[in-house]
């Protein structure tokens, strides 16, 4: 008995050392803890449990149901509510389609589990007022994520893999379990006599992390090294203090090679450029992008067209990289440019029930009619007239063009994300991005006109009265 409290006890000391070595929370904060129900994110519970007294830690559950697996799914939810009630703990859970968001959205289903998990995190972080989130990965998932990037294609930032504490939008995510190996915490689950729910999905070979760890990781223990995890965590640490180092060399060296930062453009000293090591004039000029627009992503596609360009002193060279960033060259100038909106071309119109509405900018005019009955499936296949259900719409309806800030849910995403952001995944073009009309029940955008309606406004089986607006110019 007292060897086993031993145990417990070392595994308390290394969550607690982890916590305290990446400053990941603080006595009297709040934290919300992923629970899916299985043994990493109970024993991750437990651990916060044990020391939310010590600690005056103010915990929230949060659950999400992915829906890919049927009545299992369901399953695990249920567990979790139980476990939440029975330890009388806040739980927070989200059931998603999250094969459907993958479909819409031309995600994996790993991608898109992922997504749909961080969105209803922030969503109920900003709800709750808490800006923290605990997740369970550990060690061996370390392992897994540097294989699974290094197959993929990666550079520096992907080989570090999962940082024990990383931002994403207003989140801040946490990974106390990160030095822990699995075995070490099926150890502590079955010492403390936990309950916990098994992913039948897990075992599953369909998805490439579960070739991974089912197949290549064991084949690589095998015959290669049999402490294959262990090396490739370490080699996430070591290569993420590398890549620490030389980011913030980056920074010290970028106000020097700056030479005008004025709203949408940035110029930089080409010869003080070039004297730069490579792996800093990367960095250097991801930071000027970033600056510029910090949702954009310099890829080595784009670095490697850019630094031939260099080698072979192009006078005359122009890229863009996937923000519509454009990256040129003068002779003694690397000039970055955003393109920004004619704010002289900003308007805004009010469209009321059975009335008519003229858009002088765009030469469009749009009519807002009333259903009782259910419209045709044809007229919604037509990007120019949008169906929707009239319950849900508050009038006047507010056409206007794009605003900074703007945020859109669309058709089949469980939240809203950023409007710019929907269409540089649409691929729409600069020009129409600034100019195409948006229409707003209140402040909510339900249709961006002829790319996609909103989630939250779209006919259901439940709809009674319909909306049709349609461009009768």
């Amino acid at each position: 008995m007292i060897a086993m409290e031993r145990k417990e006890d070392k595994v308390v000391d290394i969550f607690l050392k982890t916590i305290r070595r990446y400053d990941m929370i603080r006595k009297g904060e709040s934290v919300m803890v992923a629970l899916s129900g299985g043994p990493d994110s109970v024993s991750l519970f437990d651990l916060f449990y044990r020391i939310r007294a010590d600690w005056k830690l103010n915990i929230h559950l949060v659950h999400v149901n992915h829906s890919l697996r049927g009545e299992a799914s369901d399953r695990d939810q249920m567990f979790a509510e139980r476990f939440a009630r029975e330890l009388k703990m806040p739980i927070s859970i989200k059931k998603i389609d999250v094969e459907k968001f993958s479909k819409d959205h031309r995600m994996s289903l790993e991608e898109a589990g992922r997504e749909c998990r961080l969105q209803f995190f922030k969503e109920e972080g900003a709800r709750l007022g808490i800006s923290k989130v605990a997740l369970g990965h550990h060690r061996d998932d370390q392992a897994e994520t540097v294989l699974f990037r290094l197959i993929r294609g990666t550079g520096l930032r992907g080989i570090g893999g999962m940082k024990p504490v990383s931002e994403w939008q207003n989140l801040t995510l946490i990974r106390p379990l990160i030095e822990f190996g699995k075995e070490m915490l099926q150890d502590y689950v079955r010492d403390r006599k936990l309950t916990y729910c098994v992913d039948g999905s897990n075992t599953h070979t369909h998805f490439v992390r579960n070739r991974i760890r089912h197949q290549l990781i064991p084949y690589l223990e095998r015959h290669y090294n049999p402490r294959i995890k262990t090396a490739l965590a370490h080699l996430a640490d070591t290569v993420a203090l590398d890549l620490a180092f030389i980011e913030e060399l980056a920074l010290k060296h970028y106000p020097k090679i700056v030479r005008k930062r004025k709203g949408s453009l940035i110029t930089l000293k080409k010869k003080k450029f070039l004297l730069e090591p490579e792996a800093l004039r990367f960095r250097i000029l991801q930071k000027a992008i970033r600056e510029l627009d910090p949702d954009s992503e310099l890829t080595y596609f784009h670095w490697d067209e850019i630094r031939k360009a260099l080698e072979r002193n192009a006078e005359k060279f122009e890229i863009h990289i996937p923000s519509e960033t454009s990256v040129s060259f003068e002779r003694k100038e690397i000039i970055l440019k955003k393109p920004v909106a004619d704010k002289t071309e900003q308007y805004r119109y009010e469209l009321p029930l059975g009335g008519k509405i003229r858009i002088k900018e765009k030469g469009l005019e749009f009519a807002a009619e009333a259903f009782e009955q259910r419209i045709y499936k044809e007229d919604r296949q037509d990007k120019t007239c949008g169906i929707f259900d009239l319950d849900k719409i508050s009038f006047p309806i507010v056409i206007r063009n794009r605003r900074e800030g703007d945020m859109f849910q669309p058709l089949g995403m469980p939240f809203p994300k950023k409007l710019k952001e929907f269409l540089i995944s649409r691929k729409v073009a600069s020009y129409d991005k600034n100019v195409m009309p948006l229409f707003l029940s209140g402040n909510e955008i339900f249709w961006v006109y002829g790319v996609e309606i909103s989630e939250r406004f779209k006919v259901s089986h439940k709809t009674r009265r319909f909306l049709k607006i349609s461009n009768i110019a």
